[in-house]
């Protein structure tokens, strides 16, 4: 690791002074079909963007090479183009008008304007070359960003050290509604068709309400496609797990109209360890060929859109269907067996136990434009229905197996109905007012031989205002107010078998029907008023900032007020607090920003302050439940988050450097404060370094090809909360290839990469798989293509 350092440090100082002879100036004019000037496009040029200022005027050094430019601003069609820079070159563009709401709905009413929020932007050719099998672990290389793994083929985003209920994904305007609280299954999202993403790290809840603490993962799918008939055909391969999938999307607009259709199939195995055995509650457990068993899975995702763009109204309906089902490590269900993780001949069958989860969507975005303004509506249905199968088996003497589906252990079938109403005024260049209402109704039923989480009916209302001012153009100032209601009505549940189960081992008559009872009725309502104020800052044009102030805040949710059962996989009894207050809390953040000379230089330091942050501690007891182990129970405590991200690119010449590294510190702040411990599921600190170089910049056939390296190392996570296991650090290599071929109007997206190059044997932290002492996945050989077609 030292030597790559070194190799590094002695690049960026021997090539600069032949990256200064070899970077050229790329600029231009952008203005609209009667000339007058574009104020604040986007301008995308390879991996750096810019806007335009207010004479429409954009300008970029970069060194030679291909260049993908795309540009684009609302209420015209966006342009692409490639460019070959090997000499100073003036382009212009100009945009045809296209006035329509689809390019705003998701944005709230910019696509890359000004913010003063910490935003990335991701588009779809990225999230495809760094597919990793899952939308979250595909972000993982972005700074403060990281993934919750859960085996091979799916995972949770977690954002500053904050994950599941805490941070909010939202596709086309709608937040996505699932079972988010789990840490044993992922997002039910196609990451192979999203059309472009940002993620808004620190509070988010202004707009999205609850479970926006750590931000938000936007997702759009609102794109309109360009006119006539567009597509592109995908298709990988990944060694690990021998997986194979395919993606495609098909694409057709004519004058006002257009529709969409996409279609994404996975399939894969077991996946590979770098390891012959693993040892858990004193069990040496053997992983024979290095593949651990019954973690294949699949995947099969549909999603069609139809959309009406006319000048003063613009509407889209959305269906999608994704469906999961994954394995589970059979030690990770009940106690370990060796006789249960014997290889049985087919590493792609999947057997109890396992998971299976369907998320079906319906979303309805509507723009109404006005001569001041606009208003946007969002409406949707979501059903999410997530299922565990296990074996029938019973803790306790008399439990019967159920007559239909006897190996359902746990059922969950969640309905959420949402309406949003955003109006947008623009009184003047310098002020701009958002106005929204925001309504969600959510009813979970469950079912199955085994009890986690009671029937629940939820519903919240909200009221939220933004107002941007901005008195020049280095300055923008945001003010965010929202008031949320929430109202929550949980069913009780008694379990008679527990019952007779403690009797009989001559528990007093009190106890067994306090333990017999899993949840009472519950009808609670919670209100909770946030503001927010955010600074951007452009001192010259190499330094900007952005400051962020405000209050956070997330309200209870059922399995926090009203669990009460053995959770698999964490071989623990948890247990909700139906007292439980919302978290309320403030937060503060800073963006320091540097661009010069191809230079990209961000550091964001940021600090949360919770008055009462909702976690699972450990009580110091064992359950009376039979193969529970201590009793977890959710609680509430004074917490301190905080942390440092950086971010860096540089370009020399043909060469791209690119360091991502992140640093969090957080503290429960408990009364006694020499038992203060960290918060639970922390990340821990870490960077990730990546060098690239440029081949055939002359040649016609194989444009932006590049060769890299990369690295990302992990330090030891040893402050660790109550209940967990220091995990030591690691590193790890890989190395990529990537190409756009292009001859005889043929195009193909070429993708080839080595992860985990040394087949290092390491641990994650927040893995669901930590617990059981079980090593993340060996070396990986991954191939991807990508052709597009048509009007693209």
């Amino acid at each position: 690791m030292r030597v790559f350092w070194i190799v590094v440090c002695l690049s960026l100082f021997n090539l600069n002074a032949f990256a200064q002879n070899s970077t050229f100036e790329l600029s231009g004019h952008v203005k609209s079909p009667k000339g007058s000037a574009l104020d604040g496009a986007y301008v995308k040029i390879g991996e750096q963007y810019f806007w335009t200022s207010e004479e429409g005027n954009y300008s970029a050094k970069l060194p030679e090479g291909n260049y993908k430019v795309h540009v684009s601003i609302i209420g015209f069609t966006p342009v692409d183009t490639v460019v070959q820079l090997h000499k100073n070159r003036t382009l212009d563009f100009v945009l045809k008008q296209s006035i329509n709401g689809l390019e705003e709905v998701m944005l709230e009413g910019h696509q890359h304007k000004k913010t003063s929020q910490q935003v990335l932007y991701v588009d779809n050719d990225y999230l495809q070359n760094q597919f990793s099998g899952s939308l979250a672990s595909s972000l993982e290389k972005l700074p403060g960003f990281n993934a919750m793994q859960i085996g091979s083929g799916a995972s949770k985003p977690i954002i500053r050290g904050l994950g599941l209920n805490r941070v909010a994904v939202a596709e086309n305007g709608v937040k996505q509604e699932g079972q988010q609280w789990g840490a044993d299954h992922g997002l039910e999202i196609d990451a192979l068709q999203v059309e472009d993403l940002e993620i808004i790290k620190g509070v988010g809840s202004i707009a999205y309400g609850s479970d926006a603490l750590g931000g938000v993962v936007r997702i759009k799918n609102n794109n309109i496609p360009n006119e006539g008939l567009s597509g592109s055909v995908y298709t990988f391969a990944k060694s690990v797990n021998n997986s194979l999938g395919g993606s495609a999307q098909i694409a057709y607009k004519k004058d006002d109209w257009f529709v969409k259709g996409k279609l994404t199939g996975l399939s894969f195995g077991d996946y590979k360890l770098p390891t012959d055995q693993i040892s858990y509650l004193n069990f040496d457990i053997p992983i024979y060929d290095e593949q651990l068993k019954n973690t294949a899975g699949k995947e099969l995702d549909w999603y069609t859109q139809i959309g009406l763009v006319k000048e003063r109204f613009s509407s889209t309906i959305s269906l999608s269907k994704v469906y999961q089902k994954s394995g589970f490590f059979p030690g990770s269900h009940g106690i370990p067996d060796i006789s249960r993780v014997e290889p049985d001949g087919d590493t792609r069958n999947i057997e109890e136990p396992f998971q299976r989860a369907t998320h079906f969507k319906i979303i309805n975005n509507s723009t109404f434009v006005f001569e001041n303004g606009k208003l946007d509506i969002d409406l949707s249905f979501q059903r999410n229905h997530r299922q565990e199968w296990s074996l029938f088996h019973t803790h306790y003497a008399g439990q019967q197996p159920p007559e239909i589906n006897p190996n359902l252990e746990l059922d969950f079938d969640l309905d959420t109905y949402g309406a949003k109403a955003t109006y947008h005024h623009t009184f003047s260049k310098k002020h701009e007012t958002r106005l929204g209402l925001d309504t969600q109704w959510k009813s979970n039923k469950i079912k199955g031989f085994n009890f986690l989480l009671p029937e629940y009916q939820s519903a919240n209302y909200a009221i939220f205002a933004i107002h941007e001012f901005e008195p020049s153009q280095v300055n923008l100032w945001t003010l965010g107010l929202r008031f949320d209601y929430g109202t929550i009505d949980m069913k009780g549940y008694y379990d008679p078998n527990l019952y007779e189960f403690l009797i009989g081992n001559n528990q007093s008559e009190e106890t067994a029907t306090s333990y017999a009872q899993r949840s009472q009725d519950l009808d609670r309502n919670f209100t909770s008023f946030n503001i927010r104020l955010g600074w951007d800052h452009q001192f010259n044009d190499q330094f900007s900032s952005k400051i962020n102030l405000g209050t956070a805040f997330r309200l209870p949710i059922a399995i926090e007020l009203g669990a009460n059962g053995i959770h698999h996989g964490s071989f623990r009894h948890e247990q909700g607090d139906p007292n439980l207050d919302p978290e309320q809390g403030f937060m503060a953040d800073v963006s320091l920003n540097y661009r010069e000379n191809s230079w990209n230089i961000n550091l964001t330091p940021y600090a949360y302050f919770f008055n009462n942050y909702i976690f699972l501690r450990p009580s110091g007891t064992f359950s009376l439940l039979p193969h529970s182990g201590q009793l977890y129970k959710y609680t509430e405590s004074e917490a301190l988050l905080s942390g440092v991200e950086l971010q860096v690119d540089k370009e020399l010449g043909r060469w791209h450097f690119g360091v991502a590294g992140e640093y969090i510190y957080n503290q429960q702040l408990t009364s006694n404060r020499s038992r203060n411990y960290p918060l639970p599921f922390t990340p821990a600190n870490n960077v990730f370094t990546e060098v690239g170089y440029q081949l055939f910049t002359d040649s016609k056939i194989f444009n932006a090809t590049e060769v890299s390296i990369s690295n990302r190392s992990v330090m030891q996570q040893d402050r660790i909360a109550q209940g967990e296991e220091i995990t030591p650090g690691y590193s790890l290599w890989g190395v990529g290839y990537q190409t756009l071929l292009e001859f005889d109007g043929f195009k193909a997206n070429i993708n080839f990469r080595i992860d985990n190059l040394l087949n290092t044997k390491y641990f994650n932290h927040t893995s669901f798989y930590r617990r059981l002492q079980i090593p993340e996945m060996g070396r990986n050989i991954q191939l991807s293509i990508k052709i597009p077609f048509g009007q693209s």
